[in-house]
């Protein structure tokens, strides 16, 4: 049965198709009922605009070992060629189905350092019931780790020099959740667990791609730090809908607004 879509949505996935279409970009037909087959989502975030400078931090503890390092506000990672960096990008459909290939081959731990004191990753995404959070302190000086996930268990762990620990996340979010140190409180991450692989977090120079996605229609919800769900003209509350089809469909280079990035 040919699966109906609220007005928002139409309206939202026209504007998208419409959009592209400006920017020169090809979009697969939309199509209602599922095709055969997996397919991978690639796209390009671009800052369209001249970035800020990224702001010096405070950095006031531990300051033998901290002090050595140019720590500079993450929250906005722009690329010389002007690639947005940090922009999570992951399926918001339930239920939706996973490929055996992608399953198989998924691994254990995904990994955040403490290193420099900063975290690193800044942004990363967890497969929570296949995939453990694994932490390991790589500098000279204790740190901390503490977050709180919505309607799941609070976190917050002492790791001392050379130490690590994993954590089980006990249920999916439907955006990242904050990472923070009580010990140095400039350092920050963030991390998504969903209840599927389907997710992405932009390269430096604002790439990414979501691989082995079934072909068909999927929501996506698009999220950047610094203003949470990323509205823009075409998509309302962060989201689009696209048809994935067979092999690569590509939603091409998004050109992001600064204005966008700014909370009103």
């Amino acid at each position: 049965m040919k699966r109906r879509l609220s007005r928002r949505r139409f309206v939202a996935r026209t504007a998208v198709a419409a959009g592209a279409v400006a920017a020169g970009l090809h979009l697969p037909a939309m199509v209602s009922a599922a095709a055969e087959g997996w397919g991978d989502l690639t796209g390009r975030f671009l800052y369209d605009g001249t970035p800020p400078e990224r702001r010096k931090l405070t950095v006031d503890k531990d300051i033998e070992c901290c002090g050595k390092f140019d720590i500079r506000d993450e929250s906005l990672m722009v690329g010389p060629d002007g690639g947005l960096a940090n922009v999570f990008v992951y399926v918001r459909s339930r239920g939706v189905e996973i490929c055996p290939e992608l399953e198989a081959s998924v691994e254990k731990d995904v990994l955040l350092d403490n290193r420099d004191c900063i975290f690193i990753p800044h942004c990363m995404t967890i497969w929570y019931e296949k995939q453990q959070y694994y932490v390991v302190n790589s500098d000279p000086v204790a740190q901390n780790v503490a977050f709180t996930p919505l309607g799941d268990v609070p976190v917050n762990k002492i790791i001392p020099v050379g130490g690590e620990f994993r954590h089980q996340f006990g249920r999916k979010q439907t955006l990242p959740v904050k990472v923070a140190c009580n010990y140095h409180p400039w350092e920050s991450a963030y991390v998504l667990p969903l209840d599927h692989p389907y997710a992405a977090v932009s390269a430096a120079d604002g790439t990414f791609t979501i691989p082995k996605l079934p072909a068909g229609d999927l929501e996506f919800q698009v999220w950047h730090e610094k203003i949470g769900y990323l509205d823009t003209p075409q998509w309302t509350g962060g989201r689009f809908e696209m048809t994935i089809q067979p092999g690569t469909n590509d939603l091409g280079t998004v050109k992001i607004d600064p204005a966008w990035l700014v909370e009103s």
